[in-house]
């Protein structure tokens, strides 16, 4: 039966199968835009002999509009969030073995018992804004001072919403101030030549934030986060056995899953930064870049804004993240293959090659080689490969007069080792001549010693 209206021009299962290709790419990590979406489309027609339903070119965009509306349910269009390789190669096992361990080791620990910290930062840089400019500008900018400086903070927050004081390290030699003044209450403040936090900076944030907190709860803690090297010491261990803390470290490369700050509090914390920094830089467009003795009072702003929606944002990041309450399929959901083949509907062949393109295939990378050239002038590959031919020619060459020396070296040697072998002859005959001279003078001695 027909519908109602214009009809569609390609049928209910093209339209179905169609939709399982687009989900299944994208569950992989290799999403089609729109312009993607019409040459798919092109290219199957034009493979099954129906081209001519677009008249030989490929559909228009009130044609994709249209079958987006269609299957609303299904698909939408958003922005990308590019991740990296090895982030998208987490697999199953790996993330079933976490979150076994992670349900034994939390197993009666109340939410309150339960830390994840993280370290970022914030930047000097408000990022792009969409403003209205006259039609036909050629170069649409903004008079805004920025930089790509920025500032550390260690962010520490429980499974049961609460928010510890913040831990900020600045990029210096030296720490002043006014650089801690105006910040929010309990706020840490230290510094290090590189801006990140490094081992004694970890110990001290510890000490100063974890430790306090951890003195006023009863029963084993758990504290989350990355795997790093920089964040524990033997200080460290030797707190953490004597109050009943236990680190749990996150699976590496897998924060965008695992971490509730990365998950859920992050991105709303920095989309309100950029509203504060923005306004800072409007109000102060003498100053190049952040001034340190404004930056406590900026973060004070930063977070009385977030505060009404600070605790929901954190038990939203625990719970997406699967760490409280423990659900390991919140986590596993977002990997493809945990779900089965069944579910995309699509051809083996393709969703053999998605899983491939999740996987590394690193080039091979040959050692580099200083090339020599005279100042000022450039080379080709034809250049590299004919000097390349040529030493491979004076090697030879170096090789074969290597061989010859190497022979006339054998025959020397050999010519050596006979004379030392005659001259060993040589010895031991005037030996034997030398004792037949004693033996005969010793015969000749006892002759004379008789007859006398």
């Amino acid at each position: 039966m027909k519908t109602v209206g214009g009809q569609k021009l390609l049928t209910e299962i093209e339209e179905e199968n169609l939709v399982n290709v687009l989900v299944a790419v994208s569950d992989y990590g290799s999403p089609m835009t729109k312009l993607d979406l019409k040459m798919l489309v092109f290219n199957y027609l034009e493979k099954n002999s129906r081209s001519h339903i677009f008249n030989g070119k490929m559909p228009g965009n009130t044609w994709v509009e249209n079958f987006l509306n269609r299957h609303s349910s299904k698909l939408s269009v958003r922005t990308t969030q590019n991740i990296k390789k090895v982030r998208a190669e987490k697999g199953l096992l790996e993330m079933q073995n976490f979150f076994d361990n992670l349900q034994a080791t939390l197993k009666d620990i109340p939410p309150s018992n339960i830390l994840n910290y993280d370290e970022t930062n914030l930047s000097d840089n408000p990022s792009n804004l969409k403003c209205i400019f006259r039609r036909g500008i050629k170069y649409p900018e903004r008079i805004l001072n920025s930089s790509k400086s920025c500032v550390s903070i260690i962010f520490t927050v429980s499974a049961a919403g609460d928010c510890l004081p913040t831990y900020v390290v600045y990029k210096a030699t030296n720490l002043y101030s006014e650089w801690v003044d105006g910040g929010p209450d309990g706020t840490r403040y230290n510094c290090t030549k590189s801006g990140w936090f490094d081992s004694a900076c970890f110990e001290d944030y510890f000490r100063t934030i974890i430790l306090k907190w951890a003195k006023n709860l009863s029963g084993p803690k758990v504290i989350i986060g990355d795997n790093l090297s920089s964040h524990l010491n033997i200080e460290v261990v030797e707190l953490c056995q004597k109050y009943d803390i236990r680190f749990v470290f996150l699976p590496p490369n897998s924060t965008h899953l695992t971490q509730p700050l990365d998950v859920a509090f992050f991105a709303p914390l920095k989309r309100e930064w950029r509203k504060v920094l923005t306004n800072y830089k409007i109000q102060n467009p003498e100053q190049s870049t952040i001034n340190k003795k404004h930056f406590p009072k900026l973060l004070n702003e930063l977070l009385k804004n977030i505060n009404l929606r600070e605790s929901n944002n954190i038990k939203s990041g625990f719970r997406a993240a699967g760490i409280w309450p423990v659900n390991a399929r919140n986590v596993l959901k977002r990997i493809p293959e945990y779900f089965d083949e069944e579910v995309y509907r699509i051809d083996s062949a393709l969703l053999d090659y998605l899983q491939k393109t999740r996987c590394s295939k690193p080039m091979a990378v040959k050692r580099s080689k200083k090339l020599r050239t005279e100042p000022g002038k450039s080379v080709c590959a034809a250049d590299i490969l004919i000097k390349t031919t040529s030493n491979k020619s004076v090697q030879n060459k170096k090789s074969k007069r290597f061989e010859n020396y190497q022979d006339n070296f054998n025959d020397i040697e050999s010519s050596r080792q006979d004379c030392e072998i005659n001259i060993l002859e040589e010895v031991t005959t005037v030996r034997d001549i030398e004792e037949n001279e004693l033996v005969l003078d010793d015969k000749i001695g006892f002759f004379f010693k008789k007859h006398t």
